[in-house]
């Protein structure tokens, strides 16, 4: 029994060699099949046929070789245990695939036909890697004589292909923003120019299609599998659907699943707030302190063990079990990290944390922290100048105030101490797991105030950005409007000019930064969200071999 060991997309007789374990250079590779080759709305592994040439493309190749099999003896295919139920196979004759195994222990394969000639077999996988099922499947050929005896045997190994999650180091290639009319029609024209400039297709999803739901990041992580193929690699998209169970969660199954575009779909019925896209980020490439090497990322989720801001019992808040045990059993991204954001009123990582191409850093990224501390002094400093009068998120009615009236407010600046303080765990957290140097940690100017159920960004939360990197080395950064107060000669917001200047330092001329700042204030802001939590983005990956890692 031969598969493709050596990953060239072809099945031949160099693939003897190795065919039974899995190495970075050896080891067959088969599909989860999801996508929806004959468009009927449902992933092809559910159905019970091969649905014409594009689904058959989906099958992992196997072939039982030519064997003079003795009169009245058998031919079986043994499936290893861990495997059983979790995969298909079918056999071609003649260019019509049929079913030969869906469950049990084995099958078997007419022994006339083994003996006249390769049996070609078509295996995909039909249970998504998990705790249970590390996506491994053995199996073991064998020929016996009419009484039994065992002829020969032959056993191969492949392994099922893992999803994997896009960073923000990847290139967009569509931005997907929900129209929701005059309330963000001066977010999405902004998105919309940026776009334009970074040769990024942007994308309005009708909100009336979905209850004007405008969370869509939180509905859905967009990422990709990698198959191997005659050259080198085939990309299938791929989208994971949380478990949020709001309208626009149906945008990722109408949009985007198609014949080469795979579902995931949610696998939980808990509808926390802790399992939305926002509270699932990727850290790109890198070594950990330890030695442990993630050349495609690793994932971080947000939750944990706190006390509330201001104090009170501890509370427990964490995405749910299932999504965390598929990150960690998917391997390649993984184990994934989890980082406090239990005592935030939604919970999630992209209120505190953005990563950012950095290609003035030798690491290539860096990761921006929210940051009341920074904040504060930039507002002191104003009012150091002079500008304590200055007014803030002028013109916003039930918001406008001023430098003063902020720092002046003794019990907002003595919440906003303690979350600075949360942060810096954070900061210690991120170096001591990610190997960070202090330098490669970007605070950025965001205070907190009480939501009622947790912290929440008091001024628009600047780290919850969009970030687009092109092909052409320059970096677009569409960062909510922090609408602070604008002092100097001439005059411009204080917060911006900070940021800018924290930000720019990260780049280089020949590969610069754009930063557009954008209106988020009563068309997200003050729902509780900002700018990331707005759009959702589907990349380019690297060109590099995840079986090689």
């Amino acid at each position: 029994m031969d598969v493709d060991t050596n990953r060239n997309g072809t099945v031949e007789a160099v693939d003897e060699t190795g065919e039974s374990a899995w190495s970075t250079t050896l080891g067959a590779v088969m599909y989860f099949n999801t996508d929806d080759d004959d468009n009927n709305g449902s992933e092809d592994y559910i159905d019970s046929a091969v649905n014409g040439i594009a689904d058959a493309a989906d099958l992992a190749r196997a072939f039982v070789r030519t064997y003079p099999v003795p009169s009245g003896g058998t031919v079986e295919v043994l499936v290893g245990s861990a495997a059983q139920g979790r995969i298909r196979i079918f056999r071609n004759s003649g260019g019509a695939w049929t079913s030969v195994y869906s469950t049990g222990a084995s099958f078997t394969l007419p022994a006339s036909e083994v003996t006249a000639g390769d049996v070609e077999l078509g295996i995909e996988a039909n249970t998504r890697i998990s705790p249970t099922w590390d996506g491994y499947a053995t199996l073991t050929l064998e020929i016996r004589q009419s009484d039994g005896t065992l002829e020969g045997s032959d056993a191969v190994l492949l392994r099922c292909a893992p999803e994997i999650l896009a960073t923000n180091l990847w290139i967009p290639e569509q931005m997907h923003v929900v129209n929701v009319g005059s309330n963000n029609s001066a977010f999405r024209m902004t998105l919309s120019s940026v776009c334009s400039a970074a040769g990024v297709t942007y994308v309005e999803i009708p909100g009336g299609s979905y209850s004007n739901d405008r969370w869509v990041q939180d509905s859905s992580e967009p990422g990709i599998v990698y198959l191997p193929s005659t050259s080198g690699r085939r990309r299938v998209d791929s989208v994971l659907q949380l478990a949020r169970w709001r309208p626009v969660d149906a945008w990722c199954v109408n949009a985007l699943f198609n014949p080469d575009f795979d579902l995931v779909r949610r696998f939980s019925s808990n509808s926390s707030s802790m399992n939305y896209g926002g509270n699932l980020e990727v850290f790109p490439p890198h070594t950990a302190p330890m030695g442990a090497n993630y050349p495609w990322g690793r994932i971080v989720t947000g939750g944990g063990t706190s006390a509330p801001i201001g104090g009170g019992t501890p509370v427990t808040r964490r995405m749910v079990q299932a999504y965390r045990d598929y990150f960690n059993a998917l391997g390649i991204q993984g184990p994934h990290l989890e980082v406090s954001t239990e005592w935030l009123a939604v919970g999630h990582v992209d209120e505190h944390t953005s990563i950012v191409p950095a290609p003035a850093n030798p690491r290539g990224w860096a990761v921006l922290l929210a940051s009341p501390q920074l904040a504060r002094d930039v507002l002191q400093s104003v009012a150091d100048a002079g500008g304590g009068s200055l007014t803030v998120f002028t013109g916003r009615s039930g918001w406008q105030t001023t430098v003063n009236g902020i720092l002046t407010n003794t019990a907002l600046m003595t919440y906003n101490d303690e979350v600075q303080l949360r942060m810096d765990a954070i900061r210690s957290y991120y170096m001591t797991q990610l190997g960070l140097a202090d330098s490669e940690i970007i605070d950025l100017p965001v205070l907190f105030e009480d939501a009622g159920s947790g912290a929440a960004a008091y001024n628009p939360g600047v780290v919850n950005m969009v970030v687009i990197p092109t092909a052409g080395g320059t970096t677009h950064l569409v960062v909510p409007d922090p609408e602070g107060p604008d002092a100097g000669m001439p005059a411009t917001d204080a917060w911006r000019t900070e940021i800018n200047t924290r930000l720019q330092a990260l780049y280089t001329a020949a590969s610069p930064v754009v930063i557009t700042y954008a209106d988020v204030f009563f068309s997200y802001h003050t729902l509780l969200g900002e700018a990331h939590c707005g759009t959702n983005t589907v990349r380019t990956p690297p060109a590099q071999d995840w079986w090689d890692d």
